[in-house]
């Protein structure tokens, strides 16, 4: 990741308000970066993805028969990528669209375009753009692209999310202690 862009506003360090935070996040648009730790694609990682998405076609789980179907090694579920995607995504959140805190910020619509799969193997890199900010009926949506390459700078998914939250909502305790229990906070 860059360290030396400036974020629109510089650090918080108090709470803001919704119009503050609204302000700031427009702002932001624009920023991007490449995320700093590189993905290391494991064959372990690959074949705990596919059967958590109960996929069983073989290319998936064992290498000779993703070998025999072209491939290097074996073959990571598409949907993969949003993993290496939510990781990627935290400086975001902590550098540049700040003051939701753990206000609810869901994902609304995804969008991926594959360029060429992605095996065992591979060591990732994920730059990560700040594209678009928009307010409709009360709501932030915030539209960020992620570009997903290997070590050797092949592009390999380009994928798009939409984000739907509120600057001018509370924290509700409720649903905060309710997210904590699902959510992946502090994951990586």
């Amino acid at each position: 990741m860059s360290k030396d862009i400036d974020v629109p506003g510089g650090p918080v360090t108090e709470q803001l308000s919704p119009e503050e935070v609204a302000e700031r996040t427009r702002a932001a648009v624009g920023y991007n970066y490449e995320f700093e730790d590189k993905y290391v694609v494991s064959r372990e990682k690959i074949r705990e993805f596919a059967n958590a998405s109960q996929l069983l076609d073989p290319v998936h789980h064992d290498v000779e028969a993703a070998r025999a179907a072209g491939y290097a090694d074996i073959v990571a579920p598409p949907i993969m990528f949003s993993l290496i995607g939510i990781i990627a995504h935290r400086p975001l959140f902590e550098n540049a669209i700040v003051g939701y805190g753990r206000r609810p910020v869901m994902q609304t619509e995804q969008k991926a375009h594959f360029h060429a799969p992605i095996v065992a193997g591979m060591i990732l890199t994920t730059h990560v753009h700040f594209d678009s900010f928009r307010q409709v009926a009360g709501v932030d949506l915030i539209m960020t692209r992620n570009e997903i390459s290997d070590q050797d700078g092949n592009h390999l998914v380009t994928s798009w999310t939409t984000l739907a939250g509120r600057s001018g909502e509370d924290e509700d305790a409720a649903f905060v202690s309710a997210m904590e229990k699902v959510m992946m906070y502090g994951a990586s």
